[in-house]
C-alpha cells in the first residue's frame, strides 16, 4: 500500500474542498462543483482501486494540481473571505525589510538582462514541480517516487489550506506592474500564464518557493550531493517572483519555511512508515 499516501492524502484534500464548494458560504458554479467531484472521482480510482497501473498512482496527484490552484478563488470565496489580507502583510514587509522591494526591486536595478534571467528562473517552477518524480521514474526508483509525491504533496496542501485562510492576492494587484528595462520575451511569457493561470488570493505563502524548497530537500535526500544544484534555479525563482513584482518578500520567506518544514516531516512520515512495514511482528 505504499503506493497509495499521495493519492489518499489529496482524496482528503479534494473531499474536505467538496464538502466546502457544497456548504460554503459562497456556492460554487453547477458546472465547477460537477468537475471538482469528476477530479474526487478520479482520484479515488486511482488512488484505491487494484486494477488501476501502479505506474499511474504518484502521477495522478501532479498532473490534478493545475486544477487545483485554478479552483483556489472558489474555495477562497466559499470559505467566507470577502477581502484578501494585503494590507497586513505590506505591514510586515515594510518593518522586516523597510520598504517595499516587489515595488522596488525592479525600478533599482533596470537591467534588461537580469530582467529576463529572473523571469525565466520564475517560469523554471514548472520544471521544478516534475524534476524529482521524473528523474526517479526513468531511474526505476518507484518506491522512492510514491515517498517523494506524497512529501510534494503534502507541500502544495498545507499551502493551499492556509490560503483558505488568510488570502493574499499579492503585488501584482497592488500595484503597477513592476518597471523593468524592457518587457522581453520571457518577461512577457510570464506575465501572459499568470494572467492566464494565476489564482488571487494565493500569494502567501509562495507556493512556487515552497514547493521548489521541498524538492530541493527531496533532490538532496535521493541523489546527494548532486541534487544540490537544484538550490541554484530555487534562489533564482524567488528573487525573480520579488524583481517581478508576483510576490512580497515576506511571501518568500514564508514560503521557504512552508517548504523547508513541510519537506523534513513528510521525510520523516516516510521514513516512520517504512520503520513500521520492516519491524518484525
Amino acid at each position: 500500500m505504499r503506493g497509495i499516501w499521495a493519492g489518499a492524502l489529496l482524496v482528503c484534500y479534494v473531499a474536505g474542498g467538496a464538502v466546502l464548494l457544497v456548504v460554503g458560504r459562497e456556492r460554487a458554479p453547477g458546472g465547477a462543483l460537477a468537475a471538482h467531484l469528476l477530479l474526487l472521482a478520479a482520484l479515488v480510482i486511482a488512488t484505491f482501486v487494484p486494477a488501476v497501473p501502479r505506474w499511474l498512482r504518484p502521477w495522478t496527484p501532479l498532473l490534478a494540481l493545475l486544477f487545483l490552484y485554478s479552483e483556489m478563488p472558489l474555495l477562497i470565496a466559499a470559505a467566507g473571505h470577502d477581502s484578501v489580507r494585503d494590507v497586513t502583510v505590506i505591514g510586515w514587509e515594510q518593518a522586516l525589510f523597510g520598504g517595499q522591494p516587489a515595488r522596488e526591486w525592479a525600478a533599482r536595478w533596470p537591467d534588461a538582462a537580469l530582467s529576463e534571467i529572473l523571469h525565466g528562473a520564475y517560469l523554471s517552477y514548472y520544471a521544478i514541480i516534475f524534476v524529482v518524480p521524473i528523474v526517479l521514474q526513468h531511474r526505476g526508483r518507484t518506491a522512492e517516487l510514491s515517498d517523494a509525491v506524497f512529501v510534494l504533496m503534502l507541500t502544495f496542501v498545507v499551502c493551499f489550506v492556509w490560503y483558505l485562510f488568510f488570502p493574499v492576492a499579492g503585488p501584482r494587484y497592488s500595484w503597477p506592474a513592476a518597471a523593468t528595462a524592457s518587457d522581453g520575451p520571457l518577461r512577457v511569457l510570464t506575465i501572459w500564464l499568470l494572467e492566464a493561470r494565476s489564482s488571487r488570493g494565493t500569494a502567501f505563502p509562495s507556493s512556487h518557493v515552497a514547493v521548489s524548497v521541498t524538492q530541493c530537500v527531496l533532490a538532496v535526500r535521493h541523489f546527494g550531493a548532486r541534487g544540490a544544484w537544484l538550490i541554484v534555479p530555487t534562489a533564482l525563482l524567488a528573487a525573480g517572483a520579488v524583481y517581478g513584482g508576483f510576490h512580497y518578500a515576506v511571501d518568500i520567506a514564508a514560503g521557504a519555511a512552508v517548504g523547508a518544514v513541510s519537506a523534513l516531516v513528510g521525510v520523516w512520515l516516510t521514513r516512520a512508515r517504512q520503520a513500521n512495514a520492516t519491524a518484525p511482528t
